[in-house]
């Protein structure tokens, strides 16, 4: 060989070396998901979740999306995604949107990657967290931060009417005796009040509450004309002779009214306990139990949030995918109630000794809720176009049977007819 041409083989052989150096870098080049995420009051929580994601997974990084201000704004922002291509790797979205999602194929199913996760003795997944994402029999999304239904107690009221603060009642019966008692309206005093107002959330915990869905298992028909939906409408009956037909109010004034002190019982979701306690301070004692369960088969909706993969190519799905075990997990919920208002999805960190428990053993008025963690299932959204319309309508007659304007009998009979026409179209 030539001089020039040794030198020609040793540039050449040189350029190739080079050039498989890259190779592996570029291979391993890091991912960027896109992550959306509401509600805006939660940003800077969720900015520190990727960062501390980003931590121990240097191969990922996160750029967090977290500018809608509410869950149905981020709903509108994804349908406008999907329609130019721009969806993101992950979204954080409220309970109730899942199914539109799952039902649009825009949701990836998870049961195979949950599968092999629960499978692992290092998991700190529970399965709470799926449960919560189930939609049609398949997992399209993790809880990540959740509210139950729950029952506050102001224990100054309480005491005045000689209750026992340390033996509240847990039972229909008992809350509803105790409320007839509170409510005097010589003082503007409300004995008690129950949210029927909050989407479809509380009609659905009736149900759950008794074993039943608002819908049949095959989806056919509504799942409340029978027994259940009968004893649910006779309990909004009572609610409503104990005082709440006389003051019928918007959500938020009802929890202005239960933060002056001049409401002693209020069925509401979990989210308002830390404000509630800040609220009550210095005013009235504050205690809560949990929202009585009438079925051994009782389940509850979960409010709040949780995470879905849309990403669908292989790399980036299995990358949005660790980044929603994380959150779901101990590191992420541990993040989420250190610094979020909300209660976490994970049943098993919420209990673990060396996880949360110590926090939430400081703040007894959380054990209810916690105590409802393994009895959580997705909030069910009804079939078909006409879901909001079908919530209105079981709001409108929850509310003409809390108002006293119709019987119980006679307002299930007409909710069912009305539900059941929305369905069929």
């Amino acid at each position: 060989m030539t001089v020039v041409g040794r030198r020609h083989f040793l540039a050449t052989a040189a350029g190739a070396a080079a050039l498989l150096a890259h190779v592996p870098a570029r291979a391993q080049q890091a991912i960027k998901l896109r992550v959306t995420a509401a509600p805006s009051t939660q940003a800077d929580m969720y900015r520190l979740m990727g960062q501390a994601f980003e931590a121990k997974h240097p191969g990922i990084s996160i750029a967090i999306d977290a500018t809608q201000r509410d869950y149905n704004a981020l709903v509108d922002a994804t349908l406008r995604d999907s329609l130019t291509g721009e969806l993101a790797d992950v979204s954080i979205q409220g309970n109730s949107t899942l199914r539109l999602y799952a039902d649009r194929g825009m949701a990836v199913a998870l049961d195979s990657e949950l599968e092999a996760e629960m499978a692992s003795p290092q998991t700190t997944l529970s399965p709470s967290v799926a449960s919560i994402g189930r939609v049609g029999g398949k997992v399209h999304g993790l809880g990540l931060l959740v509210s139950t239904p729950v029952i506050f107690f102001n224990l100054d009221l309480v005491k005045k009417t000689g209750g026992d603060p340390a033996k509240l009642p847990t039972d229909w019966d008992g809350i509803l005796e105790l409320a007839r008692k509170i409510n005097d309206p010589a003082t503007s005093t409300l004995g008690a009040y129950f949210t029927y107002d909050q989407a479809d959330w509380f009609w659905i915990a009736l149900m759950e509450s008794q074993g039943v869905g608002v819908m049949n298992a095959d989806e056919t028909d509504v799942g409340f004309a029978g027994a259940e939906g009968l004893k649910a409408m006779q309990l909004l009956k009572s609610f409503g002779v104990a005082g709440q037909s006389k003051v019928d109010m918007p959500r938020d004034q009802v929890r202005q009214l239960f933060a002056s002190g001049k409401l002693g019982i209020l069925a509401d979701s979990s989210s308002s306990l830390g404000i509630f306690e800040k609220q009550s301070a210095g005013r009235f004692q504050l205690a809560t139990v949990r929202f009585p369960l009438l079925s051994p088969n009782a389940h509850l909706p979960a409010g709040g949030a949780l995470g879905v993969v849309f990403a669908k190519e292989p790399e980036r799905r299995k990358a949005a995918w660790e980044f929603l075990k994380f959150a779901a997990g101990a590191e992420g919920q541990t993040i989420i109630a250190r610094n979020s208002g909300y209660m976490v999805a994970n049943s098993r960190v919420a209990t673990d000794p060396n996880g949360l428990a110590p926090l939430f053993a400081e703040r007894p008025n959380i054990k209810p809720v916690v105590e409802t963690l393994p009895l959580l299932d997705g909030w069910y959204a009804f079939p078909g176009e006409n879901g909001r319309k079908i919530t209105k309508v079981l709001i409108d007659h929850m509310r003409s049977v809390i108002l006293q304007q119709i019987e119980p009998d006679v307002a299930l009979a007409a909710m069912t007819t009305d539900v059941r026409a929305l369905l069929a179209r």
